[in-house]
C-alpha cells in the first residue's frame, strides 16, 4: 500500500500513551544468586500505580517473588538506589517503600520478614552483606528527623551503619561527612571500604575513597586511598577476586580504572590505548550504580562511555588488554543502567539498544563467542524496525551565550513513519528535547516518548549540552557559574545547526525537558523567545531562591555551584532574581505547559504554580497539570499516560 499524504505531526503512530503506560515497565537494579544463576531485578510498573517489584530470572522461566503488599525501593537521597543486596544463601535484604523498614526476603517462597522496623523519618540503602557473618549489613543511613521543610538542606544527617538483622542491633561506623555511598565488605569480610564527601561538592566533582579493618564491632585502621575535594571524583569502588580493590578517578579528566592494593598500600593506574578519553563510570545520581564487575581474578567485563554512547569490554587485568564483546547496548551513561556478575564468564545487563528499548539480558562469552539472551524488555510490545527513527550524533558550534570555543553534542531523531509522506516542500516541526541533572546526559538508546513523536512526524533533537556528562571532566565542569545560560545558549545553536542543515522548519520549533531541563525550557522561552513556538516544562525550576530556600541535602548547595560560582558576592542576590524565569513571564511568547507532581521534594510543586500565576498575569498562555501524589517523575499509570497525552496534544496544538 502507498504511504498517505499527511502534514508533519499528523501521522497515525502505532504507539499510544495507553500502550506506554500499561504495556512499559522501568528496570532498576540486579543481584545475582551465583549458586544457581538465579537473577533477581527490580521493576517499576506504572500498571500498578508504580510499585517496585523483585522479579525472579531463572531457567527460561520469570516470577514475582516480591508479596504485593510491599515495594522495594529505598529513598535515601531522594533519589534512591541501592535498594537491595543479596546474601550467600540465597535470601534478599531490601529497602521498602511506603514503610522505610528493612526486609529479609526468601524469593523460594516469598516470604518477606521485616528485620529493621520502619521509623518515620529513618531511611536505609546501598546494603552488602558479610560473607560469613550474614547477619551483619552494612548500609547507609539517612536521618530526616531533625528536620523540617524549611531545614532538610542542613538537618539531615548520613552515616554509615552496620545491622546486626538478628539482633537488632546498630551501630555507628562512619559519620562526620554530609554523603556516604558504596560500602563494602572484602571477600574475607576483614576489610571495609566506601566512599564520602561533603558539601559543596557533588559525587562528580570531589569524593574520598577510604578503606578500613572490620574488627566485629568497629572500622579500625582506617585509611584513605585517593580522592579530594572539588578535584577528584572517585566512583564505585569493588573488591576483585584476586583481593583487589579497584575504583575509577577521574584525575586524568576521565574516569579511568585503578587498583589498590591492601598489603602494600599500593595505587595501580591502568592504561587502554584509545579508550584513555573514555569514562568507565558515570555521574552517581543514583546509589549503587555499577558500569563495570569482575568476573574472576583477572578478568573484569566493563561499559566504555565516549560521547555519551557505550560499548561493553572485557579486559584482562594482567597484561591489561581489552576486548570489545560487540554487543548493541550503547546506553550506560543513564543511571538505571548496569552490569552484574553472573559467573565467571556470564553476566547480566540492564541497558538499551539504539533500536529496541531497556532491557534485561544474559551474556555469555565463551571461546566459541557471546551469546545475548533477553530476559526481560521495558516494553510487553515491539515497535516494527521500519517505524524505529536511530540517532545520529552531531556537533554543532557555539554561538550563543558567554562561551563561543567549543561544541554542543546532540542526538538526531529524524521522522520516521512507512505508513505515511509528508506534502510536497515541507520541513518538519522540531522537538529540542533538554535533559536534567543539568549534569545528566541523554544517550543514542531507543527511548519509547522519542519514538512516540518521531512516528508522528515530529523531528527530535536531543542535547547534550554543556555541563552534559559522557564527554570527560572539562566538558561538564564548563557549565559551573553559567547555568540557565551557557545550557540554554547550546540548545539554539542546536537548532541553528539543525535548520542550517535543512533538517527542520524554524518556525515550528517546541522545547521540553525535566528538572533541570524543564529549567532550561523555561529560561529558553525568555532568553531566545523568537525561537520557540512551544514549550513543555516538567518539574522545571522557576525561581531559583526559591529552590535554595527549600532544596533537599543532596543538591542543596549545588545551585551556588552551578549559578553563582563566578558571581562577586555583592551580585549574588541579583543574579538569583536574573536566573529566575518567572521574573521574566512578561518576555516569553511561546504557550507553556506544566507537568508537575505535588508530593516532589525536589522541585516543588510551587515551582509550577509561581510560573503559570506569572506568565497568566502577563496574559500569557501557561496551563498547570498537577499529579496527585507523584514525585519527581512519574511512575503510576495514570499520570504516565496523562502527561504523554498532554505533551502529545500540546505539541499538535501548537506545532502542527
Amino acid at each position: 500500500m502507498a504511504p498517505q499524504i499527511s502534514p508533519y505531526g499528523r501521522w497515525e503512530s502505532p504507539l499510544s500513551a495507553q500502550q506506554l503506560s500499561t504495556s512499559s515497565i522501568s528496570l532498576h537494579e540486579v543481584v545475582v544468586d551465583e549458586r544457581n544463576g538465579a537473577i533477581y531485578a527490580i521493576e517499576c510498573r506504572p500498571a500498578e500505580d508504580g510499585r517496585f517489584t523483585i522479579v525472579q530470572h531463572l531457567n527460561g522461566q520469570s516470577r514475582d517473588v516480591l508479596p504485593k503488599n510491599l515495594s522495594a525501593h529505598a529513598t535515601v537521597q531522594e533519589l534512591g538506589g541501592g535498594t537491595m543486596a543479596i546474601r550467600p544463601d540465597g535470601k534478599i535484604i531490601f529497602a521498602e517503600d511506603k514503610t522505610g523498614g528493612v526486609y529479609l526476603l526468601d524469593p523460594g517462597n516469598s516470604n518477606a520478614t521485616c528485620v529493621q522496623p520502619g521509623v518515620e523519618g529513618i531511611r536505609y540503602g546501598d546494603f552488602c552483606i558479610h560473607p560469613t557473618a550474614n547477619d551483619l549489613v552494612i548500609a547507609i543511613k539517612e536521618d530526616h528527623r531533625d528536620a523540617t521543610p524549611e531545614t532538610q538542606a542542613t538537618h539531615v544527617h548520613n552515616t554509615l551503619v552496620v545491622i546486626d538483622i538478628e539482633s537488632g542491633k546498630e551501630i555507628t561506623v562512619a559519620s562526620g561527612d554530609d554523603f556516604f555511598s558504596h560500602p563494602k565488605f572484602d571477600a574475607s569480610g576483614k576489610y571495609v571500604s566506601w566512599i564520602q564527601w561533603s558539601h559543596p561538592d557533588m559525587p562528580w566533582t570531589g569524593t574520598v575513597l577510604y578503606f578500613a579493618k572490620w574488627d566485629g564491632s568497629a572500622l579500625t585502621n582506617v585509611t584513605r586511598i585517593a580522592g579530594e575535594a572539588q578535584k577528584e571524583s572517585i566512583a564505585q569502588p569493588k573488591w576483585g577476586f584476586d583481593g583487589m580493590l579497584y575504583f575509577t578517578s577521574d584525575r586524568t579528566g576521565y574516569w579511568q580504572l585503578y587498583s589498590f592494593n591492601v598489603h602494600d598500600r599500593s595505587v595501580r593506574s591502568f592504561s587502554f590505548p584509545g579508550l584513555e578519553k573514555s569514562d568507565f563510570a558515570i555521574a552517581e545520581w543514583k546509589l549503587g550504580s555499577s558500569t563495570y564487575v569482575p568476573l574472576d581474578e583477572k578478568t573484569i567485563v566493563a561499559a566504555v562511555i565516549t560521547n555519551a554512547t557505550s560499548k561493553i569490554v572485557i579486559i584482562d587485568t594482567s597484561d591489561s588488554s581489552v576486548r570489545d564483546l560487540e554487543l548493541p547496548y550503547v546506553d550506560f551513561a543513564q543511571a538505571a543502567s548496569g552490569l552484574y556478575r553472573v559467573s565467571s564468564s556470564s553476566f547480566a545487563a540492564v541497558s538499551a539498544t539504539r533500536t529496541s528499548p531497556q532491557e534485561l539480558g544474559l551474556v555469555s562469552v565463551t571461546p566459541q563467542g557471546v551469546e545475548r539472551t533477553v530476559l526481560a524488555s521495558t516494553a510487553s510490545f515491539v515497535l516494527p524496525a521500519d517505524y524505529v527513527s536511530t540517532a545520529t550524533h552531531l556537533t554543532a558550534p557555539q554561538k550563543y551565550g558567554p562561551l563561543w570555543d567549543g561544541n554542543v553534542h546532540m542526538f538526531y531523531f529524524p521522522p520516521c513513519n512507512p505508513g505515511f509522506e509528508p506534502e510536497k516542500d515541507t520541513l518538519p516541526p522540531l522537538l529540542v528535547h533538554v535533559h536534567g541533572g543539568p549534569n545528566g546526559t541523554v544517550t543514542p538508546a531507543l527511548n519509547l516518548e522519542i519514538q512516540y513523536y518521531t512516528t508522528r512526524g515530529f523531528a527530535v533533537c536531543a542535547v547534550n549540552y554543556t555541563g552534559s556528562t559522557g564527554f570527560g571532566r572539562e566538558y561538564r565542569e564548563r557549565l559551573s557559574g553559567y547555568w540557565g545560560i551557557v545550557d540554554t545558549a547550546d540548545a539554539v545553536s542546536a537548532v541553528d545547526s539543525l535548520v542550517e542543515k535543512g533538517l527542520v522548519d524554524k518556525a515550528r520549533v517546541g522545547i521540553y525537558g525535566g528538572s533541570a531541563g524543564g529549567y532550561l525550557t523555561l529560561q529558553a522561552l525568555h532568553m531566545y523567545p523568537d525561537v520557540w513556538a512551544a514549550g513543555v516544562s516538567s518539574y522545571g525550576i522557576s525561581d531559583v531562591r526559591a529552590l535554595q530556600a527549600d532544596s533537599y541535602k543532596f543538591e542543596s548547595q549545588d545551585v551556588d555551584r552551578l549559578l553563582l560560582s563566578r558571581t562577586a558576592t555583592e551580585h549574588r542576590e541579583s543574579e538569583l532574581t536574573e536566573r529566575s524565569p518567572r521574573n521574566y513571564a512578561q518576555k516569553m511568547k511561546a504557550p507553556l505547559l506544566l507537568l508537575q507532581g505535588t508530593i516532589d521534594m525536589v522541585v516543588p510543586v510551587a515551582q509550577a504554580r509561581m510560573m503559570a500565576e506569572a506568565m497568566q498575569s502577563e496574559g500569557r498562555i501557561a496551563e498547570v497539570v498537577e499529579f496527585e501524589g507523584e514525585g519527581h517523575g512519574w511512575i503510576g499509570k495514570k499520570a504516565v499516560y496523562e502527561a504523554l497525552q498532554r505533551k502529545g496534544d500540546w505539541w499538535v496544538r501548537y506545532l502542527t
